[in-house]
């Protein structure tokens, strides 16, 4: 992955969920879920330190000390006061100053327990910053005090579009990007610049937030303390519900929906691997048992492809949105 090479598997593991912020967590269950992944062959994880404030990345560290090895590792760099999809006359600085891409590198080493880590990704973008300037040379001096081995960007959702000038600059051949069969917009935009210039594209979200998991129905409760609560409510709930039973309708009877999602994405030659979330070990082995199957069919991959064009395209939503991972 990237040009530093690092090792990954097709299908790794987000940590969102199992740091916090999804509902009760039982930390148990969440090394339990990790160590599992580990062992199932998972050589890649995504992070972030805003995930439980830190929680996830000193969960991933416990869980490398009781696997008795490391694997790759994404973690990021929130932007400076929560400036999530910032507009094009905000300067770079003023999100990712020097001090700051640093600091946070300086406590991502901590909480993993390593002295180097295996790429860093700067969470949010504008296309207006696409000049090697104070953001890009702290980057590269991390680099150089072996600090990080690699980097790269994690769009906002919404705007996949974001990182075409940074990858066609070539300042980047990382990069993290939302697509599902409910958010198929990186297809059309990102990701025939990203063929083109063989960048390293991690699909983040390819559940769609779990919407593509299999479970949701229409009379289905978010936890009070799950992010989920306040953006699949009402409306958009019900599409989106209406809109999996859609997917549903054409996959065989003993179809697993989750990985359909994932075997979805890795059908398009663009994709480098998916990150989908997991709170238990079940889980985890679901979407690992992903890597032993086969790209879904044509007629199948054209049937959904169908179904975004005529109807899904409208009114995406399926994460956080513009307010970010906070």
């Amino acid at each position: 992955m990237g040009k530093a090479q690092l090792p990954y598997s097709k299908v790794g593991l987000g940590t969102w969920a199992i740091g916090g912020g999804w509902g009760p967590q039982p930390e148990e269950v969440s090394l339990a879920t990790l160590v599992q992944a580990l062992e199932a062959g998972c050589q890649l994880v995504d992070t972030a330190p805003l995930y439980g404030h830190g929680r996830a990345e000193e969960l991933i560290a416990r869980a490398f000390k009781l696997y008795g090895a490391r694997v790759t590792v994404l973690t990021k760099v929130a932007p400076l006061a929560y400036q999530w999809a910032p507009a094009a006359n905000i300067p770079v600085q003023t999100v990712f100053p020097a001090y700051h891409i640093v600091q946070q590198a300086e406590e991502s080493l901590k909480r993993l327990a390593t002295e180097c880590l295996d790429c860093l990704l700067l969470q949010t973008w504008c296309p207006a910053w696409t000049e090697p300037g104070e953001w890009y040379e702290a980057l590269v001096n991390l680099q150089r005090q072996g600090k990080i081995r690699s980097f790269g960007i994690s769009v906002s959702d919404h705007r996949a579009y974001d990182a075409i000038g940074v990858i066609e600059a070539g300042l980047v051949d990382i990069v993290e990007v939302p697509y599902s069969i409910l958010d198929q917009r990186a297809a059309s935009t990102l990701f025939p610049i990203a063929l083109k210039h063989g960048t390293s594209i991690i699909v983040r979200t390819p559940l769609a937030s779990g919407a593509l998991a299999g479970s949701w129905h229409k009379s289905m409760k978010f936890d009070r303390r799950d992010w989920r609560r306040r953006v699949f409510k009402g409306e958009h709930f019900e599409r989106t519900v209406a809109r999996v039973e859609k997917i549903k309708a054409l996959l065989d009877p003993d179809a697993v929906l989750p990985q359909i999602a994932l075997r979805f994405c890795l059908s398009h030659p663009a994709i480098t691997a998916v990150i989908p979330g997991a709170r238990t070990p079940e889980q985890v082995a679901c979407n690992l048992a992903t890597m032993r199957q086969d790209p879904l069919p044509t007629n199948l991959l054209k049937q959904i492809q169908i179904l975004w064009k005529t109807e899904f395209c409208y009114n995406v939503r399926t994460s956080v949105g513009e307010e970010g991972e906070r």
